[in-house]
């Protein structure tokens, strides 16, 4: 029995990483990563034993993180800057992997990811703002939670554009208008 190699593992990731991004989970395909990482598309099965299992690889810690985040959320007034923090801090640590994870999981067992990040941080902010502020409409929870994680996405995709603290600024914004 031959020896998987770590070396051999990290080109087909990154070669995973590249047919994901450009193709999304459910047009990538096993041909072209085996290709990308020069190797035959059996020697990749012997690493991964189907597409889901290989793009686990990529985005399961990242979203087992992410699930994570409820329950490590204190109660009260500080939750949704700690979440967008963290949010924040598992963007930039996680920069590809977020990316995939938003923008390429149709068809795969992650499909419903982006789902549970809105809902996250849409509890978040009717949990917190709901009680602090007087009219505060329920309603515009889930379009606030989305116009703030898209606009996160959108610095992290053109991060050249944009200056260091942009981030910084945006969640400032949007938080005080929230």
């Amino acid at each position: 029995m031959q020896v998987l190699k770590e070396e051999v593992r990290q080109r087909i990731i990154k070669s995973a990483k590249k047919e994901f991004k450009n193709n999304g989970f459910d047009k990538a395909s096993m041909r072209d990563i085996a290709d990308s990482a020069k190797m035959t598309v059996g020697n990749l099965y012997r690493y991964y034993k189907n597409k889901e299992d290989m793009f686990g690889a990529i985005i399961g810690d990242l979203y087992g993180e992410i699930k994570d985040l409820r329950s490590s959320l204190p109660e009260g007034e500080v939750k949704v800057s700690l979440l967008l923090n963290r949010l924040v801090e598992l963007q930039r640590a996680n920069k590809a992997e977020w990316l995939i994870l938003f923008n390429t999981t149709k068809g795969s067992k992650y499909g419903r990811a982006v789902e549970d990040i809105y809902n996250l941080l849409t509890e978040a902010l009717v949990e917190q703002f709901a009680e602090k502020r007087e009219g505060f409409d329920e309603t515009i929870a889930k379009p606030v939670a989305y116009a703030i994680i898209n606009g996160l996405n959108t610095i992290l995709q053109n991060e050249r554009k944009y200056s260091s603290d942009a981030t910084e600024h945006f969640l400032e914004y949007m938080i005080k208008t929230a």
